[in-house]
Order: structure tokens, then sequence, then C-alpha cells
């Protein structure tokens, strides 16, 4: 279920539309957008939209949700921000789409502003927090508060749209102790999805300037992915989607150093099955038995087998097992752990 809307077996199409940059009302220290594509124009919205629907299996059977990215969506100028919400209504009222999502800043958010969305079809409402350590959001020259945040989650909540956040860890300022607070406080928000990027160093931004002063250091990939599975663990455990862990692979960003790595979302479930593998180790003893889902082997044997190798247990799986979960065959008591059972153990 994405938007809102659910059809039974089948994932939704979400149709990306770029807005790089527009409505942001400053540059914060770990961006440049100067290193994505022009914003698309309102105009080219129904050609994207139908050429990528024809690119995709059953469209007829799934859902359709254009997605507006890059961008604060509320904060576009409120002309061209009309031209963008009529041509999105347009496509709803065509029955081209079932709805319309954005990313936005907290500091960005209004009633107002929300129902006129609402009332152009948008089901979703994705708020970039980033963090809510207000040492951390002023390090990084976010502009907006911790509590901006809390406001802007209870505006979408209460318009009827589907909450979405997002959280980065590693950014200057944050130490461990300072990401659980934040992973704490943005649950208490009760957000729909999230997506978890670790904090990378592109190239040609304030961030590279301090890091190459030896003023700000990014997490290592180890710490990055703890951090993430941290927010991961505690998220799903409530009943949140996440949706992306990492920066998505592209060939116009340009990473100067820190976390990035093309399968990191995967690092960082491998390392939860690792985990939980590593503490059934402790309570059975070397011989393991264990089993998962058939979709979670790849997760628990690891990236690049290193999961086995390093644990050196036997598996099998078991389609009655839920996802995130491993089991030790025959174990009556205490043999069946999940990712909620060990948050302890991660950071």
């Amino acid at each position: 279920m994405q938007g809102g809307i659910e059809i039974s077996g089948l994932s939704p199409i979400v149709i990306p539309v770029f807005v790089s940059h527009l409505g942001c009302p400053h540059r914060c220290i770990f961006c440049d957008q100067t290193q994505f594509s022009e914003p698309v124009a309102p105009e080219r919205i129904p050609d994207i939209v139908s050429t990528f629907i024809a690119g995709c299996r059953e469209p007829q059977l799934r859902q359709r949700v254009i997605a507006f990215y890059g961008g604060s969506f509320t904060g576009i100028e409120p002309g061209l921000l009309e031209r963008y919400l009529a041509e999105a209504l347009r496509l709803v009222e065509h029955g081209a789409v079932h709805g319309i999502k954005a990313s936005t800043r907290p500091d960005m958010v209004t009633p107002e502003l929300l129902a006129r969305c609402r009332r152009a079809g948008f089901v979703e409402m994705e708020i970039g927090i980033q963090s809510m350590d207000e040492r951390v959001l002023k390090a990084s020259r976010r502009g907006h508060s911790a509590s901006d945040a809390v406001r802007a989650a209870q505006a979408v909540r209460d318009s009827g749209m589907k909450l979405g956040i997002q959280l980065m860890p590693g950014l200057p300022g944050e130490d461990r102790e300072s990401f659980r607070r934040t992973v704490c406080d943005a649950a208490r928000l009760r957000p729909d999805h999230i997506r978890l990027y670790p904090a990378v160093v592109v190239k040609g931004t304030e961030m590279e300037r301090m890091h190459q002063a030896g003023a700000y250091a990014p997490l290592d990939l180890d710490e990055a992915v703890r951090r993430c599975l941290y927010g991961y663990a505690r998220f799903s455990g409530q009943g949140c989607t996440v949706l992306r862990m990492g920066l998505p692979p592209s060939r116009t960003l340009q990473v100067a150093a820190g976390p990035y790595h093309p399968a990191f979302g995967f690092l960082v479930k491998a390392r939860g099955y690792r985990v939980m593998a590593s503490v059934l180790k402790e309570r059975f003893g070397d011989e393991l038995d264990l089993e998962v889902h058939p979709d979670s082997v790849p997760e628990l044997i690891g990236y690049r087998k290193e999961n086995i190798d390093e644990l050196g247990f036997n598996y099998s799986f078991d389609e009655r097992l839920p996802r995130d979960c491993v089991q030790v065959r025959g174990a009556v008591e205490r043999g069946c752990l999940q990712l909620k059972d060990i948050i302890e153990y991660i950071l």
C-alpha cells in the first residue's frame, strides 16, 4: 500500500517528476542541487506520465501515483505551484493516475497549502525532517526547528493525507545518542513511511569544504549501517514502512566522501540478520539450524556471503515465517527473533 490506495498483489507505479531545488529558500550545507537536472515544466507532466506508465508491466491493474521530488514542493512560488497542481489534478480526473504525493520542508507546510494539495488529488506528503536535534539542524543550516517538524507532521495527518518523513543520520554535530533521540522523537510523529539517507559529502557543497578543512568527518560505512539499522528496526517495529535506505544510484551525483554504497539498503538488512543470528548463536551454541522466510534468504546469507562465512550456520526456509524474522529449527522457547527484539544490540 502506498499513497492511501491499495491494489492487492501488485506493487504501485510511482512516477517521479523532479522539481529540483524549487521552493527551497536557501542551500543546506549537504546539498548541491546544481548536480541534478533542471526542474520539469508543468506542461511536460502528461507526457512524462504516459511514457513512464507505458514502460510498466500491467499498469492498468496497479496503483499509479505522481511523485514530485527534488525540491520543497509547498514552497514553490504560488503561480507556478498552481500550474503544477492543475496539471496533476487533470491527470487524476482523467484516470491516468490515482493520486499525487510530494516532498517538502517542515517550515513550508501550512493547513491552507495542504488543503489545496488535497483538493488537487494529493494522498501523501513527505517531510524532510533530517534530524530532531536542534544543534544538528543549526549546524546543517536547515533553517527550521524540530518543533516545525512536529507541527508539520500533525498538519499532514489532520489533512487526511498519509505522512512520510526523511531522516539523515550522520549530519554535523550528531553522535549516537543524538541519533537515538531523533529516532525516538520522530517515531512519536507516527509516520506511515520513512526514508533513511545517511549523510554523504557531495562535491561542491559547504559540507565538502568543512570536510576538507577537518571540521566535519562523515560516518564510516559500518556506523552508517548500524544507525540506519537502528532506525529500520524501530520504525518497522511500529508498522511504519521503510521505503529506502541510502541514496539511490545516480550517474550525476558526485560523492567526495562518506558512506555511499550502491547496495546500502541490502547491507542494512543483512546486518540485521547477522545480529539476530549472533544472538541466537549465543543462546543455542555453534551448531545452528536457522529458518527464515524464503524471500529473506539473501539477507540471512549476507552481502558476499559474509554472514554465513562469519557465523557458520545452516539454514532453510519456511513460508509461514514473517519477513525480518529468524528462527532456530525445533526450538520451543527463545528461538525466534524479529528486528524489534535486537534494538539493544545495534547501537
